[in-house]
């Protein structure tokens, strides 16, 4: 919306906004489903509301959002918190840092280090060498010389 309230459709964020995503087959069916109520609805945008209009953000949050938030004994968060959660579960889940910036539209993993991996343990890697350690005796398991 702009500064009267008016919708804006056109260009993307910025060049990294505009991408191609690989799915996963959860994503994958969520869109499948979310086209298939489109599709019935025959609305002109994927995510529309049941009369087949465009969604308006204040309506959603306001009549969806908030009330379900409630109702689940949750603390009210703005929606955008939902790309918060996305990349911490990502990364809490040992999901790639780069396919989790790829996927939010970062260019690169610093926002997802910088925002995200305070709030998962190990997100960052172990700080006491173990990981390393556990792959050099694997390695010396495997080739049977002492070092």
């Amino acid at each position: 919306m702009d500064e009267e309230g008016q919708r804006i459709e056109g260009g993307t964020k910025n060049q990294y906004s505009r991408r191609e995503i690989e799915l996963t087959p959860a994503m994958f069916e969520a869109l499948k489903a979310q086209k298939a109520i489109h599709h019935t609805l025959g609305c002109e945008y994927l995510f529309c509301t049941p009369n087949g209009c465009p969604v308006h953000l204040s309506n959603l949050r306001r009549k969806v959002w908030i009330p379900t938030l409630k109702e689940a004994g949750l603390i009210v968060r703005a929606l955008k918190q939902t790309r918060h959660t996305f990349a911490t579960l990502a990364l809490g889940c040992g999901e790639d840092p780069n396919w989790i910036a790829s996927v939010m539209g970062h260019c690169d993993t610093q926002m997802i280090f910088k925002h995200y991996t305070r709030y998962v343990k190990g997100a960052t890697g172990v700080s006491n060498g173990t990981s390393v350690n556990a792959v050099f005796q694997e390695t010396k398991v495997e080739s049977g010389n002492g070092g």
